[in-house]
């Protein structure tokens, strides 16, 4: 311990400032002496006729002494407090010097951590720093006027977003394409000012954004909204184009069917006299027609579909499913279906349009069910994979195979024959289209001999 004290106490002893205070000392040591013996000289000199010792200890000579040793303690002591005084300002000043140096690191971090490419510009628009990501986009061009830099110019730029912020201090951006650009791309420029208690401009902070990609994604974007507004306009009048078909289609079908179908009724009345041939045509244009009028009603009905604006709102599908199902059974008697339906099935739609999706469904259920000797339809809900709300109509009937099961939805295609179980094709393309309009999705599931399963889902 003792050891370290003696070395701190040297180390201290050794500083700068005590040695220039014992030089200090010894400086005034001298010139008091030097004082003291040029006074006692001169006196020898001019009186003479005594020792030059006694003129040295004389007691003037002693006044004299006294005086200039006190004058020469008070320089030295005036000249040690100037020198603290000067010691503690070069203290506080290399304080200040090391501050601002930490500051300016941090800030260069703090520019360099951002990403984007920063400059600061005097009010004379000359760079005075640029962060490494703006050196690497426009070069370095610190000590430079930017117009001169980036714009080859010998003024300012009209409309420099810089100037325009000095003025109102407000931010300010502008946006150069390739041509323009120190990059040569598209680039966006944000500039602010930093100003002073005078409020006048101090710095300006810009801040440059490559923006090349967002441009060139935003013309790709404009372009393929111009192809599919295009494409739009061309679906719109095929759409109204193909509506005008079915509706002329069913129109004017109608009167040569019903004319057709009359004359078949008629000839039905001659079946005596008609051989087996005979009948069997006859009975085959009879059949054939009552299939073409149900065909035609089902084509009015997909072009309604399709027409018919949405009016959505939240209702029980139940009471609906309740009164189809009592409406099959009175129209097919013979067969003996079993309906199950739970107490509330609530769901958000157009109520007229998905009574014709229940309609649909449950009519194919009946119909593809009439084969089996308990016959069940169930109507429920159930909660997808993608947690979505699935309502579903089930039956154990013919069932299908669900490798083909993509072809139930198309117009006109049946994976049974009409002999078995007769139909237009067009019942799961009117329910896909309906739904879909609803921007829900529909699917089925099932097997050959053990039923099906028939989804949709509706928006919340």
């Amino acid at each position: 311990m003792d050891v370290t004290r003696r070395m701190a106490r040297w180390a201290k002893l050794s500083e700068p400032g005590f040695i220039s205070f014992l030089f200090q000392i010894l400086l005034g040591a001298v010139i008091v002496l030097l004082f003291w013996v040029l006074d006692g000289l001169i006196d020898y000199l001019l009186f003479g006729g005594r020792p030059l010792s006694d003129f040295l200890l004389a007691s003037d000579s002693h006044e004299d002494f006294a005086l200039v040793l006190f004058l020469v303690c008070g320089l030295l002591l005036y000249s040690r407090r100037a020198h603290r005084n000067e010691a503690a300002l070069e203290k506080a000043l290399q304080a200040a010097l090391e501050e601002a140096q930490r500051e300016r690191a941090k800030m260069e971090g703090i520019f360099e951590a951002l990403g984007e490419a920063v400059s600061i510009q005097d009010p004379d628009l000359k760079v005075l720093y640029q962060n490494p990501a703006h050196q690497r986009m426009t070069g370095v061009n610190v000590g430079r006027y930017c117009y001169e830099a980036y714009r080859k110019e010998s003024q300012a730029c009209a409309g420099c977003h810089l100037l325009a912020s000095f003025e109102d201090g407000k931010v300010h951006r502008a946006e150069l394409g390739p041509e323009a650009s120190a990059t040569g791309g598209y680039v966006e420029l944000i500039g602010s000012s930093l100003k002073g208690k005078d409020g006048k401009p101090l710095y300006g902070i810009e801040i440059v954004r490559d923006i090349t990609a967002r441009k060139l994604a935003e013309q790709e974007t404009a372009a393929l909204n111009a192809v599919l507004t295009h494409q739009t306009t061309e679906l719109q009048q095929v759409n109204q184009e193909l509506e005008a078909f079915c509706h002329a289609i069913s129109h004017d079908m109608r009167a040569p069917l019903t004319r057709v179908y009359s004359s078949a009724q008629e000839l039905r009345g001659y079946r005596q006299q008609l051989d087996d041939n005979g009948r069997f045509f006859v009975d085959l244009v009879h059949d054939g027609c009552i299939q073409m009028e149900a065909l035609l009603d089902s084509l009015m009905v997909l072009c309604r579909v399709t027409e018919v604006e949405l009016s959505c709102t939240t209702f029980d599908l139940v009471p609906a499913a309740q009164e189809i199902a009592a409406q099959l059974r009175q129209d097919q008697p013979e067969i003996p279906v079993s309906f199950i339906a739970p107490e509330r099935l609530d769901v958000y739609g157009d109520p007229q349009l998905l009574r014709v999706v229940l309609e649909n469904l449950l009519s194919n259920a009946w119909k593809y069910s009439n084969k089996v000797a308990a016959p069940v339809v169930e109507l429920g809900s159930r909660v997808t994979e993608k947690g979505e709300i699935a309502v579903f109509v089930r039956d154990n009937g013919a069932g299908f195979d669900s490798a083909r099961a993509g072809q139930l939805f198309q117009p006109f295609k049946r994976l049974h024959t009409y002999r078995d179980f007769p139909g237009t094709g067009l019942g799961l393309a009117t329910v896909r289209r309906i739904v879909r309009r609803h921007n829900g999705r529909v699917w089925g599931k099932g097997e050959p001999g053990r039923g099906a399963t028939f989804y949709f889902t509706l928006p919340s």
